[in-house]
């Protein structure tokens, strides 16, 4: 690992979490509805399976599909590991 890895580490976060902020405040602001849907579910811990798929159907975005997609693997793989079903 070269000195200078960790900082090229930062400045990858930092740009894409600079680009997926903006993307986050253009759904808001674009799609209130939707983006109020997906706040209300909140679909890293308790959005269901079918508030999800809702969610993922109506993307309004080709950013807010991968978003939800993300979102419904993770949701997939902490169950796979937990054995606690993701219904």
């Amino acid at each position: 690992m070269s000195a200078n890895q960790p900082q090229q580490n930062v400045d990858h976060e930092s740009i894409g979490m600079s680009f997926a902020t903006a993307e986050m405040d253009a759904l808001e602001t674009s799609h209130p509805e939707w983006y109020a849907m997906y706040n209300d579910v909140l679909p890293d811990s308790l959005a269901s399976r079918a508030e999800l798929a809702e969610l993922w159907a109506t993307a309004p975005t080709p950013f807010a599909n991968a978003l939800i997609y993300g979102k419904f693997t993770m949701r997939l793989e902490i169950a796979a590991h937990t054995g606690i079903p993701f219904v």
